[in-house]
């Protein structure tokens, strides 16, 4: 048994384990978003059943973790280790990271977190996100099938107190592999790439990877209206008007996406 003891010494503030099998998957389901709520809060915790097709088979997601500036995104499966690893945790896992998206995502989040649907699809269809996989239980056989599939593994406990005071335990985090930075728009007049003042870069000189990895000096100049984009030596090869995304890795690697 897992005990936790809480300053003061005072068996009401002593929490012991609660029998990780007796929830079921909807009341684990309603421990999860109420701890990642609490823990993640610049994020949006949502409730996510959108359709991903993938080997003519739809698969929907049990959550949706969506950072409040919109910059990544996780979904998120709720899973208990009494669910068989092969039949069904691996085909949704394979759908949600391998998948087409359908309409319904985008309407989904629209709904949930008050943005308008062309902002929702962007989201789906653009922006980086990360597949997560929280279990009622620690598997080293889960976590080395979900780590081949490059899905993070946490677990979830919760712990309460005789007179009914409650804890969460979350072992393991999410990690942020890549964000998005912005988008911008190539002009071949100006030879720069043209794009909100706010985004995410800094003024002066950068490194930025461009066209299957390669890597050029860019720099980053900001006006009234907008942040700007040239490089000091050389000219862009872009088309006038290509629209351009630009991420960060976790590393700090910045790369600017065509198309």
């Amino acid at each position: 048994m897992r005990t936790l003891m809480l300053s003061p010494c005072d068996r009401d503030y002593i929490f012991q384990m609660d029998d990780p099998d007796a929830p079921s998957e909807i009341d684990f389901e309603a421990m999860v978003v109420q701890a990642l709520s609490c823990i993640y809060p610049n994020y949006q915790c949502i409730v996510f059943g959108g359709s991903f097709i993938y080997d003519e088979e739809t698969k929907k997601p049990d959550l949706a973790l969506i950072a409040r500036d919109l910059s990544h995104w996780f979904i998120i499966e709720v899973e208990l280790l009494s669910h068989s690893l092969e039949r069904h945790v691996l085909p949704q896992i394979r759908a949600f990271r391998y998948g087409e998206p359908q309409s319904d995502c985008s309407m989904i989040i629209s709904r949930e977190l008050g943005i308008d649907l062309g902002q929702a699809k962007t989201l789906v269809d653009r922006i980086p996100k990360g597949v997560a996989v929280i279990a009622n239980g620690a598997s080293r056989e889960w976590e080395t099938a979900l780590k081949a599939l490059q899905t993070q593994y946490l677990t979830l406990a919760r712990f309460t107190t005789p007179k009914g005071l409650v804890a969460f335990e979350l072992l393991g985090s999410l990690f942020v592999v890549q964000t998005h930075l912005g988008f911008g728009t190539y002009s071949a007049v100006d030879a720069a790439i043209r794009c909100a003042n706010s985004i995410d870069l800094p003024d002066g000189h950068v490194q930025i990877e461009i066209a299957k990895g390669s890597i050029g000096i860019w720099a980053v100049v900001r006006d009234k209206g907008h942040a700007w984009l040239t490089k000091p030596a050389g000219r862009p090869t872009l088309d006038d008007g290509a629209i351009l995304q630009l991420t960060r890795t976790f590393d700090g690697r910045i790369a600017i996406r065509i198309g």
